[in-house]
């Protein structure tokens, strides 16, 4: 599998030598083939059931079909991210609210980029790190090899990687925040086994981690809720305003930015990759 994937990169770092528009219709017929595909499998019935669990009113089959789609086209996308020139992301991209990061970041206290598994998520530092923002990414990566292909990707633009297998996070956050920098992180993953509350979130009793209240409240840098949304090609990356977390509005603060994430997957439980996994939305409804 390790193989066909590098083989499938080396292909496309060929490809992307063609025009934009050439390169990218040859990336998105792959992926269309290959979410054809999967809605023929066991993922597309695992999906609907995750869906069904959590969100019972919803058209769970309709939804799980294009979570499959989306998330095709995402994998493909990811994969050629170390090919992307600007002109790329120009074509694939809209932004919405990237004034409220230069806004932010004029206090010189860095800015948490705080971001969940929706649309293509890889694809928001990788962009924001083409634009020139310095970029840091917490994340949790064993030696598994697929992790050598994902975090190249991740680190093909200049991002630096934050493994927190590897390193003190809260130091080497606090580091890079000091100067200025971009820290991007996941609120809805990694909770039960790191800094954790129990919140209401979509009706259920869900564990959220809580380690960039503290690092947020510690540093003084601001808060940016940060949403991808993905229709086929377009994504769609939307920078809220930013949230300043202090001793007495900690509570508020977390409820606020949560609040933004719920809205959003109310709105777009197409865009959660979460119901990809039978694993983590079992313990998302049960809490454990």
């Amino acid at each position: 599998m390790i193989f066909f994937v590098k083989l499938l990169q080396f292909c496309f770092r060929i490809i992307f030598f063609a025009p934009v528009a050439v390169a990218l219709n040859i990336m998105y017929a792959a992926a269309w083939l290959i979410q054809a595909l999967a809605r023929l499998t066991r993922l597309r019935s695992t999906v609907i059931n995750n869906i069904a669990q959590v969100i019972p009113e919803s058209p769970a089959a309709l939804l799980a079909d294009k979570l499959i789609s989306n998330t095709s086209y995402s994998i493909f996308e990811i994969l050629c991210v170390p090919f992307f020139k600007r002109k790329h992301y120009q074509a694939i991209i809209e932004w919405q609210g990237l004034e409220n990061l230069t806004q932010a970041l004029k206090e010189h206290k860095g800015v948490i980029i705080l971001t969940m598994h929706t649309g293509n998520y890889e694809l928001t530092h990788a962009a924001l790190s083409n634009l020139g923002y310095p970029m840091n990414i917490v994340l949790r990566a064993t030696n598994e090899p697929i992790f050598e292909i994902i975090n190249r990707s991740r680190s093909s633009e200049g991002a630096r990687l934050i493994n927190v297998l590897d390193s003190d996070m809260y130091k080497e956050s606090l580091k890079v925040l000091d100067k200025n920098e971009l820290i991007y992180l996941l609120a809805d993953t990694g909770a039960l086994e790191s800094r954790h509350e129990t919140i209401d979130f979509l009706g259920k009793k869900v564990p959220a981690a809580t380690g960039w209240l503290t690092l947020a409240q510690r540093s003084g840098c601001a808060v940016i809720p940060t949403l991808a949304k993905k229709s086929g090609r377009r994504n769609t990356i939307t920078l809220h305003k930013p949230i300043k977390v202090t001793k007495e509005n900690r509570e508020e603060a977390m409820r606020k930015i949560l609040g933004t994430f719920e809205a959003f997957i109310k709105a777009n439980p197409e865009q959660w990759a979460m119901f990809l996994n039978a694993f983590e939305t079992k313990r998302m409804i049960g809490g454990k």
